[in-house]
């Protein structure tokens, strides 16, 4: 393909390629490539809606697990193996399809997310919406991927693996299915005996030798293995419209000049496909359980939800639902408080009419409530466990002075978090302008550098795990106030000073004065001024004490005379010294 030197009539054929790809562009309209996403999406949600048929038909069957007794115990629990064995098999299948297609898109358009499917807790996949994609008409990448460069009728390894798979799934389905045993007969079905169709319109083969294999399955199995047949049997080929005396490969006939929409579809389809057989043989093995499970005599509807706090912009998930229930029996209930080991000390115990709702509190925080309700069946009283979780709030509120959203630079500036409705692990803090750290309860800003304005955000994840964004603040950025310099409490604000309080004062201090910020200067160094013998000379000191000398000069200064205190050095929280002024003072 590349790396060889290419002969004008190459390059010719390549030049024409390129127009003839642009031509078949233009002529994919956008509302077909949007009708393909829709088409999509209809697939997603059916697949769903047989998969939430497919559980509640299990939900039945460990409802009769749960009376049953004997060899009636033994079918079921032989039953629930099989399907256990089924649902592995078809969330493998499904999952795969759905991979195939998240590949594809991403090897169309890589900046798209990596995977582009979502893995839901019971760990199926699901494709992601298409209407981000940039390259909804792009109809290379399917065929690259799938089918033979040198014979684009024909599947490459991966292509094949495609029919492959679904064909190795029906094969195992249809056995687990059909498997079944009455008395001394034993009922078993073999679809390596059914021919595979070679057209669509040619399956009169595959028709005989399906109605010949469906002798040895029992009589009431044989409509759904026989539609579980129907649906995952591909046929080999299909009619080539263009050149009948050449059919296209089943695989190829989905692939060849498909976008890249079409042929995710194509994909979600038979996911759908799969899910599809997977309900009729759910439906089948349960099928063979017949019994009656609940007395109840009144039905009411019953809405619910894991919580009944939201954010706005969120949403809620309410489920409502049909509630069955025997009016005439006593509703028992034992129950936990934040006690998961149920020990003997912390149980409560409830009696009391159906409907009638457990008071429920605790201290500020995340709470757990487990328990038991007993439940008849078939008059035999059995405890069916439960779990919620349920949180307390305290009472808040916020008071800020908008004109003071400034943070000082070179300074740990102490920020207040507040995420109400949100798990206090989830929240986290960003800045633009500024660093960010965690310290006790709160959180430290650190500005550096000379920026004028800095922009605190504040996220959370919500109850899906997805993240929030829940406020965005702008500060402004100042130094931090200079110090003054001080001597026995006073500044320069004040021109005179007792003597008896000069002469009792040791040390200079560097203070911010009023100021609601701590910050704490430490004088290095500072001068007195004196006259001696007409002559004027500087007294010098390390750190923020008077030397002897200085005391000794202060003392002996006369009433009237000036105390010049200049050249006070202090340091603060930058680390670095710097002249923060002079005091003069008249001692009287």
């Amino acid at each position: 393909m590349s790396g060889g030197k290419e002969t004008p009539r190459q390059k010719l054929i390549g030049l024409m390629y390129l127009v003839l790809m642009a031509l078949l562009a233009m002529n994919v309209s956008k509302s077909i490539l949007n009708a393909f996403i829709t088409i999509n999406q209809k697939f997603e949600d059916s697949a769903t809606l047989i998969t939430g048929n497919t559980d509640a038909a299990l939900d039945v069957l460990d409802g009769q697990l749960a009376i049953a007794k004997g060899d009636e115990k033994k079918l079921i629990i032989a039953i629930q193996d099989e399907a256990v064995k089924i649902r592995n098999l078809t969330q493998e299948t499904a999952n795969y399809y759905v991979k195939k297609a998240g590949d594809m898109i991403n090897a169309s358009d890589p900046v798209m997310p990596n995977p582009f499917y979502n893995v839901a807790d019971n760990g199926n996949y699901t494709l992601m919406n298409m209407d981000t994609l940039t390259n909804k008409d792009d109809y290379d990448t399917p065929g690259h991927m799938f089918l033979q460069v040198e014979d684009p009728m024909a599947p490459n390894e991966a292509g094949d693996s495609i029919s492959k798979m679904l064909i190795d799934y029906r094969n195992q389905l249809v056995v687990l299915a059909a498997a079944r045993k009455e008395g001394k007969k034993t009922y078993s079905f073999d679809p390596e005996s059914v021919v595979r169709p070679h057209t669509v319109h040619e399956h009169h083969e595959f028709e005989s030798s399906l109605e010949e294999a469906l002798k040895t399955v029992h009589e009431d199995d044989r409509s759904s293995i026989k539609r579980i047949m129907q649906i995952l049997t591909p046929p080999k080929e299909v009619h080539n419209h263009h050149d009948p005396n050449k059919n296209y490969s089943w695989v190829a006939y989905q692939f060849d000049h498909a976008v890249i929409v079409a042929a995710a579809t194509i994909f979600t389809s038979l996911k759908n496909d799969v899910r599809m057989a997977e309900s009729i043989a759910i439906d089948l093995i349960t099928g063979r359980v017949q019994q009656e499970t609940f007395k109840f005599n009144k039905i009411e509807p019953l809405a619910f939800s894991s919580t009944a706090y939201i954010n706005q912009g969120d949403s809620l998930d309410l489920k409502v639902m049909i509630a069955a229930y025997d009016t005439t029996e006593k509703m028992k209930l034992h129950y936990w408080i934040d006690d998961t080991t149920r020990s003997e000390a912390g149980k409560k115990t409830f009696n009391g009419k159906a409907g009638k709702p457990l008071a429920l509190g605790g201290s500020v925080g995340e709470h757990t409530v487990v328990g038991s309700i007993a439940v008849k069946e078939k008059g035999v009283e059995k405890w069916k466990g439960w779990k919620f979780k349920y949180s307390v709030g305290a009472p808040n509120g916020a008071i800020a002075n908008a004109e003071m959203n400034v943070l000082y630079r070179g300074w740990d500036n102490k920020i207040e978090v507040s995420a109400s409705g949100y798990d206090p692990s989830t929240v986290s803090v960003s800045c633009s302008g500024c660093k960010i750290s965690k310290k006790g309860d709160g959180y430290v800003a650190r500005v550096s550098g000379s920026g004028k304005k800095a922009t605190l955000n504040i996220t959370a994840k919500d109850a899906d795990g997805a993240s929030v964004k829940i406020v965005s603040k702008e500060f402004r950025i100042f130094n931090l106030p200079s110090p003054k310099p001080y001597f026995a409490g006073q500044t320069f604000d004040k021109g005179v000073m007792k003597k008896a309080k000069a002469s009792s004062a040791s040390i200079v201090k560097a203070l911010i004065g009023d100021s609601p910020l701590d910050v704490k200067y430490s004088v290095v160094s500072f001068k007195i001024s004196g006259i001696k013998n007409g002559k004027g000379f500087d007294m010098k000191a390390k750190g923020n004490k008077l030397t002897g000398q200085m005391k000794s000069y202060i003392k002996k200064i006369g009433k009237g005379s000036k105390l010049i205190i200049t050249d006070v050095f202090a340091k603060g929280p930058g680390g670095k010294a710097k002249n923060i002024g002079a005091l003069v003072f008249k001692v009287i």
